[in-house]
């Protein structure tokens, strides 16, 4: 149902039982951290029903501000989360469950109602209504996991090719603006997001 060996690609069709392991996870998190976050959303292929998806849950926890978030290390780990080593920016949390050889779950603690945010928000919601890019873009990832099975940062990277026009017109009005010390700006490629701060520190997305 779940787990993945960490750095692989092997998509599986939608399992129906993700959306109750996300609400079960989300009940689990709010008891644990709810007093220190403000939104938790399930994000991911796994959200959307009908394409196949790695069979993990990602899901994204909206927080005031990423420096109250390091307070969510140690509850976390507690519920069996490990912060990973890729959490080595200030726009984002990564926490990973499950050993290497069987990865189940991916939590982004992000900035809440912030561009990457929005971004993962928007794409899902925009495959959410328009089946037809849902399946365009189900099939792309298909081709992309049979050539890089064991490639997961060339995988991710072939997705950028997924650009329906709306959701670049939708990004341009979204993400156009900018904040105290950091510029916000999407590429026009679906699933591409960099934010660039005073020091040129780039995340990408």
């Amino acid at each position: 149902m779940l787990g993945l060996k960490r750095g692989t690609v092997k998509l599986v069709p939608h399992d129906k039982r993700w959306e109750s392991l996300f609400e079960k996870e989300k009940d689990l998190l709010e008891k644990k951290i709810g007093n220190l976050v403000v939104d938790i959303q399930h994000i991911g292929s796994t959200s959307i029903p009908n394409i196949e998806a790695k069979p993990i849950l990602d899901l994204s926890i909206g927080v005031r501000s990423l420096k109250l978030a390091e307070r969510l290390v140690a509850p976390m780990q507690r519920l069996g989360y490990e912060l990973s080593k890729r959490s080595k920016n200030r726009y984002e949390l990564l926490f990973t469950k499950g050993p290497e050889s069987k990865r189940t779950h991916y939590i982004h603690v992000l900035r809440y109602n912030g561009a990457i945010w929005k971004h993962d928000l928007l794409f899902r919601d925009y495959l959410l209504k328009h089946p037809s890019y849902a399946k365009q873009y189900a099939a792309l990832k298909k081709k992309l996991s049979k050539q890089y099975a064991n490639d997961r940062f060339a995988y991710t990277a072939g997705k950028r090719q997924f650009i329906p026009s709306k959701i670049i017109f939708y990004n341009i009005k979204l993400f156009f603006f900018s904040s105290p010390g950091i510029i916000e700006k999407h590429n026009l490629v679906i699933g591409h997001l960099e934010v660039i701060g005073k020091n040129g520190t780039v995340i990408t997305r």
